[in-house]
């Protein structure tokens, strides 16, 4: 079985989206996918509305209480699972990923998992030149600028060893997809 670490962090960004492909994967791939949380993802999925959506479509879905509790930076190094996907990651997990801050439970599973020579697949809501229409969490639209040091820490992420980032949403089944053929060659 594929087993897939997936994190959330404080951004709302194509939450939606997300619990639907984590459906998908399960019911038609049989991944099994364990949801880990820091707590500004917690709080923004719960402030969309979305816990309960999200608890019943993953049975393991994790709440940070340390950048260490629960631990998975461990198995992530130790290689039990077969990916680490962040998605969505805020701005500010990006900012501190790039400057090598592991104070919450993904930016530190991400330093760990990076440092056990596991890739790490990041796709950060703040990625483009252009701003982006992201729905409030009444579902009414809300256009956001993304600020010139978004744009900066996205292309220093993208040159850091063992950071794979994702541009676009509709690349994460495929690119899932993928890396599970390659484990069954």
């Amino acid at each position: 079985m594929f087993k897939l670490m997936w994190g959330i962090t404080g951004t709302g960004y194509l939450l939606d989206e997300c619990i639907n492909l984590m459906k998908d994967l399960q019911e038609e791939y049989s991944v099994d996918i364990t949801v880990i949380l820091t707590k500004e993802g917690t709080a923004v999925v719960k402030w969309y509305k979305k816990w309960l959506a999200l608890t019943e479509v993953v049975k393991r879905v994790k709440v940070e209480k340390t950048p260490n509790i629960p631990f998975y930076a461990g198995p992530l190094q130790l290689g039990k699972y077969d990916m680490f996907l962040v998605c969505p990651v805020s701005a500010n997990s990006v900012a501190k990923i790039v400057h090598g801050i592991a104070d919450t439970l993904i930016t530190n599973c991400v330093a760990q998992a990076v440092k056990g020579d596991m890739d790490v697949h990041i796709f950060p809501s703040d990625q483009d030149l252009e701003p982006i229409v992201t729905t409030r969490p009444d579902g009414s639209p809300l256009t956001l600028k993304i600020r010139d040091i978004e744009i900066e820490n996205i292309e220093k992420l993208k040159k850091m060893e063992g950071i794979i980032v994702v541009p676009e949403f509709s690349d994460i089944k495929e690119m899932i997809l993928n890396k599970i053929k390659e484990k069954q060659e």
